[in-house]
């Protein structure tokens, strides 16, 4: 007999942003869409944490392999205030998704390194280069 999965289901979608959840599973994953400029970033952000918040899901993959390059108010808003965002909510483990750009890596590796070195993250995380090993680790 074959178990049937429930679907993932969709909690916010735009042409830059894509949030699903699986609340039986505790898991939502987030994916970009494409680059974006510090407002769509600034309103994605705001809606992974309305959804980590409202969920109480303790388990996300954050997939940018499509974000390229971050102006410096987007990185200061990534690794001040959506980090600490983030840590009000329940999230235990962030799976983060690079991009292969070096450059577009490094750059949102600084960003958590930054936000680490001001103690605001309240969650583990760790930075991948497929969705398939980031689901391996968050479901370990």
């Amino acid at each position: 007999m074959l178990l049937k999965h429930p679907p993932f289901q969709t909690v916010f979608s735009s042409d830059f942003y894509k949030i699903k959840i699986d609340q039986e599973n505790n898991l939502l994953l987030a994916e970009w869409q494409r680059a974006v400029n510090r407002d769509e970033m600034i309103m994605g952000g705001t809606k992974l944490f309305e959804a980590l918040r409202d969920t109480g899901i303790t388990r996300a993959v954050g997939n940018a392999e499509l974000l390229t390059m971050l102006d410096a108010p987007t990185k200061e808003w990534m690794s001040t205030t959506f980090y600490e965002l983030l840590s009000q909510t329940s999230l235990h483990k962030l799976a983060r998704v690079l991009p292969s750009s070096l450059f577009s890596k490094l750059a949102l590796e600084a960003v958590a390194t930054r936000a680490e070195a001001q103690n605001i993250n309240k969650f583990l995380f760790k930075n991948f280069s497929s969705q398939e090993d980031a689901l391996i680790w968050i479901n370990e």
